[in-house]
C-alpha cells in the first residue's frame, strides 16, 4: 500500500501515512527503509519518494541550464582575491566558475577533477594540482581514500562546491558515497565555503549526506529559485547571492 501511495503521489510522509493507516511512525520507517534496501522507493528525511531516474554523464549535465550556470560561475568567481588557493569539487558549474577567472589572477587550484584541472590550465596564472586516486566514471573525479588524506592534510583558503542536492531539512546530499566524503573533508580544510547550485538542485534529495547547510560561508544561484527556501537558508546563517543572467 505505502509502495502504492508513493508511485501515484510521488511521495509520501511517514507522519502522514502512519496515522492514515492507524500504525507507529516506528513501523512506516521500517517499511520504508525495506522498501528502500530493494531499491523501490528513495528515502529522505521524515519519509520516501519515487526512486531516482539513471544518473546523466559530466557532458549531458554540462549542457543544461548554461546561461544560469555562466551567471552563477561568474559571481563566484568575482568574489576570489588574487593569491588565493582553492579547493574545487566537480561540477558542470563549477566549470564555469573556473572559465569565469580573470586572467589576471593568480591562483592555486586543487581539484578532484580532471575536467576542472585541464579547464584550469587555460588560465595563464594558475597553479594546478590534481589529486590522485581511483576515478569516477560518473562523476568524473578521482575518490577513495588517497585524495581524502590529501585533502585532510591541507589548509586553503576557499572550497568552491557544486551541489548535487540540498533537500528540506537544508542537508547537502550527493549520489555517490566516496564523493560525498571527499566534498565534506574539503569544506572543513578551508576558510570559506562557497555552494554554487543552480535552482532545480533545491529541495532535491540525494542518498547520502554531506553536511548540514550552515556549514557552508555562500550559496550563489540563479534567479529562478524558490524565496521561501532562500530565506530558511538566510536564516541558517548563510549568504544568499542570486546571479543575474538576464543579459544572456
Amino acid at each position: 500500500m505505502i509502495l502504492k501511495r508513493i508511485n501515484e503521489s510521488g511521495r509520501v510522509l511517514a507522519n502522514a501515512v502512519a496515522v492514515e493507516f492507524g500504525v507507529s511512525e516506528d513501523s512506516i520507517r521500517r517499511d520504508l527503509k525495506e522498501l528502500s534496501e530493494l531499491g523501490l522507493v528513495q528515502r529522505f528525511h521524515g519519509g520516501a519518494s519515487r526512486t531516482k531516474p539513471s544518473l546523466r554523464s559530466f557532458s549531458q549535465r554540462a549542457s543544461d541550464q548554461t546561461a544560469g550556470k555562466r551567471a552563477i560561475g561568474l559571481a563566484a568567481a568575482q568574489r576570489i582575491p588574487t593569491n588565493a588557493t582553492l579547493f574545487l569539487d566537480s561540477s558542470t558549474t563549477v566549470l564555469e566558475f573556473v572559465r569565469a577567472l580573470s586572467d589576471d589572477l593568480q591562483l592555486c587550484i586543487i581539484t578532484s577533477s580532471p575536467d576542472i584541472a585541464s579547464a584550469a590550465l587555460d588560465h595563464p596564472l594558475c597553479e594546478v594540482i590534481l589529486l590522485g586516486g581511483t576515478l569516477n566514471r560518473l562523476t568524473r573525479s578521482v575518490i577513495g581514500q588517497s585524495p581524502l588524506a590529501e585533502v585532510q592534510s591541507m589548509h586553503v583558503d576557499y572550497c568552491i562546491l557544486g551541489a548535487c542536492a540540498v533537500d528540506e531539512s537544508l542537508m547537502l546530499r550527493a549520489q555517490n558515497y566516496e564523493d560525498a566524503r571527499l566534498k565534506l573533508a574539503m569544506s572543513q580544510a578551508c576558510n570559506e565555503v562557497i555552494l554554487l547550485t543552480t535552482a532545480e538542485k533545491l529541495l532535491k534529495q540525494g542518498p547520502f549526506a554531506i553536511a548540514p547547510i550552515s556549514t557552508i560561508s555562500t550559496l550563489i544561484t540563479d534567479q529562478t529559485a524558490d524565496q521561501a527556501i532562500l530565506n530558511r537558508i538566510r536564516a541558517a546563517g548563510v549568504d544568499v547571492v542570486i546571479a543575474d543572467h538576464s543579459g544572456e
